[in-house]
């Protein structure tokens, strides 16, 4: 995965349900990586969810979270279960994100270890913005716990709370993270960050999955206005014309 500071990396969340030729439209669009929402699949045997994981995957490099509902996901079952469904699906995926509080993350950040994926660990916060001694110290904790990116999304109110999370970057300058403001106030962290430091950006392929994404479209048309490099990635739309 081409993963970096300072550069947009656009990541759509998929589902089952998602159409593979609409994960190759995201593509064309400038999307580069894929979000595998295992938690919101209407199938989750091992082997369907499998068979579409590795379609998905020819088209581009996957990220699977398996989400609980404390967080904003739809898992309903227990850790057990959880931890093992993550690690019979490590050898078809990327990487793997899963919550920093989650009771599996010990043991799921070593399975991942093992089998050399990358480890993004996860902190929401859907009522407010927290302080900064709290946002430090998620982001301190996350990588004490094994994370390759530490990823922080919190619902934004106003500006100020706009200001505390850009802050973060400067805070923590060199590390690895994602930082996302939710809710409409937050719409220009998910365009902008990425210049401040932001490993990627959600953008939503339908419906999105978290308060205030942007989708495809709209979010390639924003980015390639404001980063020429992500503009030179998008690739015009295939010629229906006869020849």
């Amino acid at each position: 995965m081409a993963l970096g500071p300072h550069r947009p990396t656009v990541i759509v969340p998929v589902t089952d349900r998602t159409p593979l030729r609409a994960l190759g439209a995201a593509a064309r669009q400038g999307v580069e990586l894929a979000e595998a929402r295992v938690d919101l699949f209407r199938d989750q045997d091992e082997a369907a969810v499998k068979r579409f994981l590795q379609d998905a995957r020819k088209i581009m490099p996957l990220l699977i979270t398996i989400r609980a509902s404390r967080e904003g996901g739809a898992w309903r079952h227990g850790e057990p279960e959880r931890l093992a469904l993550y690690r019979r699906l490590l050898p078809v995926v990327d990487a793997v994100d899963t919550e920093l509080g989650a009771p599996l993350r010990a043991e799921l950040v070593a399975a991942a270890r093992r089998a050399k994926k990358l480890v993004v660990l996860s902190h929401h916060d859907f009522a407010k913005t927290p302080a900064d001694a709290v946002l430090d110290r998620v982001v301190t904790r996350g990588f004490r716990a094994g994370a390759d990116v530490v990823k922080i999304a919190a619902h934004v109110r106003d500006e100020r709370d706009t200001a505390r999370l850009a802050a973060l970057f400067a805070r923590h300058a060199g590390r690895a993270l994602v930082v996302i403001g939710m809710g409409d106030a937050g719409k220009k962290t998910r365009v902008f960050f990425p210049a401040l430091g932001s490993l990627f950006t959600f953008a939503a392929l339908g419906r999105g999955t978290a308060p205030g994404q942007l989708d495809v479209k709209a979010m390639s048309r924003a980015l390639a206005g404001f980063f020429a490099e992500f503009g030179a990635r998008r690739r015009p739309p295939r010629s229906t014309a006869k020849k």
